[in-house]
């Protein structure tokens, strides 16, 4: 069986954090004999097929608007950008015209990459798997837009995946009600893939670098510094409880400068933090973007994982944390309310600073030399 996989965001290699769960749920396919080919963004035209891990990735160009930190971020720095989309289609368009005939078509994100496929006029059975952004860009666009696309999609006889089931509750809320049927007939509510490297070691040497006296507690948040995620509530929080929590925040982004001085508000001196580098404060270290499996054992390294965003849907450093056995304290976006409710390891704190210090408080510290536990992702 040939499966053709059109994706927005696929990791430029092992350690790119971006479509990681792209690239796994893609992996998956192709461990059960089908010959995955997928069409991503960036590179272009020119860019000769590569071979990543069993599959055949072909990039079609549209990098200025689908490339870190995200498209709604880059778009918001220069809306030019959106210029993009036009050329990623006719860039897709032209590697399914060279790939031939598939068995199967699989799009990640129902916009923009369901589009292609049904402007190829290909009649392969198709999936339109919506992770987040796609559906909150759909509930923005007006209404006879957005019951277009999906009733195209309907009529094609498409399959839908939703990461979250408030994803698609929200999106089913905002049709007719003939539609809404439909969808719900024609959809699954399924969280992506992920795949986690063995961490363990590197979590462990990390946790005895950065904390020094007994009973020291680590609290990580690991995302894009874009406004959506909150971060500011980490530092205020994490300031609010005092001495003894030590917050490490991964990523980067347009907020990292306000981040930074907001971390350094009120401190009286700066250092350099145990493990080195990045930018800190007495209790908060900022270490920039990281490679993938770097940012995963800090995030194994800590007793708990912040993560305070006011738009999810399933957010995967949630659901890595907890595969890596991590307490994790989340704000209710998307599916996280729904999964603190089967799950003890998830805490469902309030969009306040109290309200997270509160839950922080609760976190007890583990052994400094024991190693985290790496457990296999649910």
């Amino acid at each position: 069986m040939r499966i053709v996989v059109v994706t927005t965001s696929y990791p430029a290699g092992s350690e790119d954090p971006s479509g990681h769960f792209v690239r796994s749920s893609a992996q998956a396919l192709a461990r059960g004999g089908a010959d995955v080919h997928v069409i991503a963004a960036g590179g272009s035209l020119l860019s000769p097929p590569s071979q990543d891990g069993g599959l055949t990735v072909h990039r079609a160009g549209g990098g200025a608007l689908f490339a870190w930190p995200g498209a709604a971020a880059r778009a918001l720095e220069s809306p030019l950008r959106l210029l993009s989309v036009a050329p990623f289609a006719a860039g897709v368009l032209e590697r399914l015209r060279a790939l031939g005939p598939v068995d199967r078509a699989v799009a990640h994100w129902i916009v923009p990459c369901a589009w292609p496929l049904l402007l190829a006029g290909s009649r392969a059975p198709l999936e339109a798997c919506a992770h987040g952004a796609d559906v909150r860009l759909l509930l923005r666009a007006p209404r006879a837009l957005r019951t277009a696309v999906v009733g195209a999609l309907l009529r094609r006889g498409a399959r839908f995946a939703f990461a979250a089931r408030a994803l698609r509750d929200a999106l089913a809320s905002s049709l007719a009600p003939e539609q809404a049927r439909a969808l719900m007939d024609a959809s699954r509510v399924e969280p992506p893939a992920i795949a986690l490297p063995p961490v363990a070691e590197r979590a462990r040497l990390l946790r005895r670098e950065i904390l020094r006296g007994p009973g020291e507690r680590l609290a990580v948040v690991a995302c894009r510094l874009i406004a959506t995620k909150r971060v500011e509530l980490a530092i205020e929080a994490a300031r609010a409880v005092g001495p003894g929590l030590r917050l490490v925040v991964i990523g980067d982004g347009p907020e990292r400068a306000a981040l930074e001085r907001l971390a350094r508000r009120g401190d009286g001196a700066r250092g350099s933090s145990p493990g080195g580098g990045g930018a800190v404060s007495a209790e908060v270290r900022f270490t920039g973007a990281l490679p993938r499996r770097e940012a995963l054992a800090w995030i194994a390294a800590a007793d708990v994982l912040l993560h305070p965003s006011s738009h999810e849907a399933a957010p995967t450093v949630v659901r890595e944390a907890r595969a890596l056995g991590v307490p994790v304290i989340a704000c209710d976006a998307g599916d996280v309310a729904a999964w603190a409710r089967s799950d003890d390891g998830i805490v469902v704190a309030a969009g306040t600073r109290d309200s997270l210090a509160a839950a922080l408080r609760t976190i007890p510290s583990r052994r400094s030399e024991r190693a985290p536990a790496l457990a296999p992702p649910s």
